[in-house]
């Protein structure tokens, strides 16, 4: 028997004749009867791995860049950190350990909040966030793990935060973002739709259901030949201007796996950017078993940039993770673990782990963001060395 998500989409199919990609995955990843992401219960180790829960020293290096942001703000009695796209916490978790074991200074000033993504028809009437005027408030506000000065925040995004003195960080967010799917055509631009053929979901191609997607691929001024495919994130859109209403003076810190548009548009990924992950194993398919396995797609750095400085974010640098890790010290950690009392196995396994961050086979590859917004950087982020040409 279909699944809910299944029958909401062969519904909707039913009713219009197709439905774009974009709809598609929307209703996979976020539908609140069963969509990928709204059974929280079971999808984040059982699924797919990421950086944070690879290894802590992950977030603490990034805990390292956190505090060197603080300190080109002026060092103020608080700064927010702001994590869109928490998940389980892990990272959240081992950033403020680390920074109540090493930078108490800036432990005292770190105001962190987990915003994580709760379907509407599943989310408390509580939801909206208001910034704590106190530290008093602060301990009480949204719902707090215990000791753990975290603070969740459910809801559907930045719409309900504002005022944001800090950072808001987002890692490997946007790559679940739904996105509309094209191919190259007799010359032209055709958008995939989703429909059904018997029983089966099927693609057509046909005119774009928005003049959108040829103007982003137009603004990138990209060689695509014929029999091309790719995908369009047009959310990104709005994604930049929610960050700018929500920050008011400080980073925006992107994670993700993508490239720059010269790549991602290059003949090398045509039709391979989007791919899905189901109990870890990873396939092309998006349409078998609807709602239970995630899909993503690589992101289009340019244009993210782009649509930033369009809402007043400056790109301050985009350089792979590999690197952004190694100027931030994590060869200092290798040197550690050697020192530390440990089995020579769990040496050698924490070793592995740490070395999946910065594989350029691995998590190495993902590509870190930075932008700022009401500054005037005199001195560079630690973690962006050298930029890449």
């Amino acid at each position: 028997m279909p699944s809910a998500v299944e029958q909401e989409i062969r519904g909707l199919i039913r009713q219009y004749g197709r439905i774009t990609f974009a709809q598609f995955m929307q209703i996979c990843l976020y539908s609140p009867v069963g969509g990928f992401y709204s059974r929280r219960k079971d999808w984040i180790n059982a699924h797919f791995g990421t950086s944070p829960s690879s290894h802590p020293v992950f977030g603490a290096l990034i805990a390292r860049q956190l505090e060197q942001m603080w300190r080109l703000l002026g060092e103020p009695a608080v700064f927010h950190a702001v994590e869109v796209g928490s998940g389980d916490g892990v990272l959240a978790q081992s950033i403020v350990g680390y920074c109540r074991r090493m930078t108490p200074r800036f432990a005292d000033a770190l105001q962190y909040v987990a915003v994580d993504y709760v379907p509407a028809l599943s989310r408390s009437p509580d939801h909206i966030f208001d910034w704590p005027q106190s530290r008093e408030d602060w301990n009480s506000a949204g719902k707090a793990t215990p000791d753990s000065g975290v603070q969740i925040v459910r809801g559907e995004g930045l719409g309900a935060i504002r005022n944001v003195s800090g950072c808001i960080l987002c890692n490997e967010l946007i790559d679940n973002f739904p996105v509309h799917r094209f191919v190259i055509q007799d010359g032209r631009i055709r958008e995939v739709y989703v429909t059904l053929e018997g029983e089966n979901f099927t693609e057509v191609l046909a005119e774009p259901s928005t003049p959108r997607i040829e103007e982003r691929l137009t603004s990138l001024d990209v060689s695509l030949p014929e029999g091309h495919r790719g995908e369009v994130n047009l959310a990104m859109e709005d994604w930049a201007a929610q960050l700018s209403m929500a920050l008011e003076r400080g980073f925006v810190l992107t994670i993700d796996y993508g490239d720059l548009a010269a790549g991602l548009y290059s003949s090398q990924n045509s039709g391979e950017t989007l791919y899905c992950i189901g109990r870890h194993i990873v396939e092309t398919d998006p349409y078998r078993l609807p709602g239970q396995q995630d899909i993503t797609c690589h992101v289009d750095f340019t244009s993210l940039m782009r649509l930033g400085e369009q809402h007043g974010l400056n790109p301050v640098g985009c350089i792979q993770q590999s690197r952004f890790l190694e100027n931030l010290g994590i060869s200092s950690y290798f040197r550690e673990l050697d020192k530390l009392e440990l089995s020579a196995a769990r040496k050698e396994l924490n070793r592995i782990a740490m070395m999946s961050l910065v594989d350029p086979e691995d998590y190495g590859a993902i590509r870190v963001l930075a932008q700022s917004k009401g500054m005037v950087l005199e001195v560079g982020l630690m973690g962006f060395g050298e930029q890449e040409g």
